[in-house]
């Protein structure tokens, strides 16, 4: 018996990673609303500042109705 494929998230579903790395007061300049965000450390500057890899999609409406 061979189990059957899962489908394929939809697109609107995943997160989509923005180009770059931030430092944590560069995110407010990335973050739109009606959005949804994950961050991640990235790592830090040669001086120590934490680096963020900014993740966004944009949220189901459907499951807010």
């Amino acid at each position: 018996m061979t189990a059957e494929p899962k489908p394929a998230p939809h697109l609107a579903d995943q997160f989509l990673r923005l180009p770059g790395l931030f430092r944590r007061w560069e995110i407010e300049q990335v973050i739109e609303p009606g959005m949804d965000f994950h961050l991640e450390e990235a790592g830090a500057t040669s001086d120590g500042t934490p680096l963020f890899a900014v993740y966004r999609r944009e949220p189901d409406h459907a499951d807010k109705e």
